[in-house]
């Protein structure tokens, strides 16, 4: 009879706290899914611009931004185009890509004819230029769309609150620790996302949020 070998009290503790980080990282992932943070974008946009309509424009912007790009996702992970969840394989994310381009596009295009606040218009903008940057990049090289989602939200809450902004910018690091926890993303891949972000909105804002 083969005896099993005995793990240390050390290596026991050092799996267990392994399996603990690992397991973490990977619901702060799904917490914070671009999806999600955008129509948290949306949201904090609505509170912030005065006027009993404005939670009404980020209801109506989510419906038709965001909520057809998760189903678009949901429908073709369903169908096996994706590797994983995650979408790991850089290739296989440039038909999100190209789908989000499509849906950002038409609801500026429905802010414009319907003269919608100008807030609302500045961060659908910074979501095209950043889905479109972003885009480009992955033709040849993977970029967090995790760190650019949470870094966008995050800078257009301290254009708002230092508090807030602070808070999410703290939530942007543990989200960047997930992501590489996870081994989807490379420290430098998701500080590029959150470059790409924090440059993309606060110009945007800066540029139109005013007007």
């Amino acid at each position: 009879m083969t005896q099993q070998s005995e793990l240390s009290p050390e290596t026991l503790d050092s799996n267990e706290i392994e399996s603990w980080s690992l397991a973490l990282a990977r619901m702060l992932s799904q917490i914070f899914n671009p999806i999600f943070v955008t129509i948290a974008s949306y949201l904090l946009i609505g509170l912030q611009t005065p006027g009993e309509t404005s939670l009404a424009w980020a209801g109506g912007i989510i419906a038709i931004e965001a909520l057809p790009s998760a189903a678009y996702y949901l429908v073709r992970l369903r169908q096996g185009a994706f590797s994983d969840a995650d979408v790991s394989v850089r290739h296989e994310r440039n038909e999100l890509y190209l789908f989000g381009t499509v849906t950002v596009l038409a609801t500026i295009g429905l802010l414009l004819a319907f003269d919608a606040p100008r807030p609302f218009l500045a961060l659908t903008v910074g979501m095209l230029g950043l889905g479109i940057i972003c885009g480009l990049v992955n033709l040849s090289w993977k970029i967090s769309m995790h760190g650019a989602a949470i870094g966008a939200l995050a800078t257009v809450a301290l254009l708002y609150s230092n508090v807030l902004g602070m808070a999410l910018w703290a939530c942007a690091v543990a989200v960047a620790w997930a992501r590489v926890r996870t081994r989807n993303h490379t420290p430098r891949q998701v500080l590029a996302g959150f470059v790409a972000a924090a440059a993309v909105m606060t110009t945007a804002f800066l540029t139109l949020a005013s007007r």
